[in-house]
């Protein structure tokens, strides 16, 4: 065991989640990030903002297996392009969720079935394909969280993107602006990050100002880890990054 200090381990490669409403800016952002020296890895086919980046490499995720892929090609030692990288961006988390549900309804339930009635049946009797149970939500938490601590915990920058919501109470009243993801995955999931933004527009009028919210106010989740930042930050990834290792300076 090595004897260190907590400075020379705390926010050495900060992640962070920006999610927000379709169309605020959440993958234009990522223009902001040094293309020479970032992966970006898409679930989705939304990339019009990002024509003429010259990126590292850029990905297209459509299965489940392609996210297995991609992890194991980030923790290769020997591929000159991953050891350029020193961003990785995944445009969106919530693109992810839903190729993650895709492999449960399609894989992981019918060997399930198989097994549980001997190789007689692949379905479940009276639920239709479309349909997650209880046990398939739970599986999917499960996967989802160890994808994301598993991401955030590679020696590079890992930024993400997700869709926005309100996440309903039992009486079906506005509870708290939180990541789209079903159940209490969403208040579980900033858990895994260091920095938390909800993308949001503060302009008036025909003055759009997009920003980044930094501090969980109670109706809005988000959380600023380094304690560098301000309250609104401006949407701008290189800016942000050197604010947090800097000691809040730009």
């Amino acid at each position: 065991m090595k004897v260190t200090s907590v400075d020379d381990v705390a926010l050495q490669t900060p992640s962070a989640l920006v999610y927000g409403d379709s169309g605020i800016g959440k993958t234009t952002s990522l223009k902001t990030l040094t293309p020479a020296e970032t992966i970006v890895a898409v679930s989705e086919r939304g990339l019009v903002p990002l024509r003429g980046m010259n990126f590292l490499a850029v990905y297209q995720l459509e299965t489940w297996e392609d996210i297995q892929e991609l992890y194991g090609m980030l923790t290769s030692t020997d591929d000159e392009t991953i050891k350029q990288c020193k961003w990785l961006a995944i445009d969106s988390l919530s693109g992810i969720s839903d190729l993650c549900v895709q492999h449960i309804l399609e894989v992981d339930r019918k060997a399930l079935m198989k097994e549980r009635t001997n190789g007689k049946r692949d379905t479940p009797s009276g639920i239709y394909k479309e349909q997650m149970t209880l046990e398939d939500w739970g599986l999917h938490h499960s996967r989802m969280g160890n994808l994301v601590a598993a991401f955030t915990s590679l020696p590079i920058y890992v930024i993400m993107t997700a869709m926005a919501a309100w996440s309903k109470d039992l009486a079906g009243g506005d509870t708290q602006r939180a990541p789209d993801f079903a159940g209490k995955f969403a208040r579980v999931l900033p858990k895994y990050f260091d920095e938390v933004l909800y993308m949001t527009d503060r302009g008036t009028g025909d003055k759009p100002q997009r920003v980044w919210q930094t501090f969980h106010s109670g109706r809005i989740i988000a959380r600023d880890a380094s304690g560098k930042l301000d309250p609104y930050e401006e949407t701008n990834w290189t800016k942000l990054y050197s604010k947090i290792l800097n000691g809040g300076k730009s």
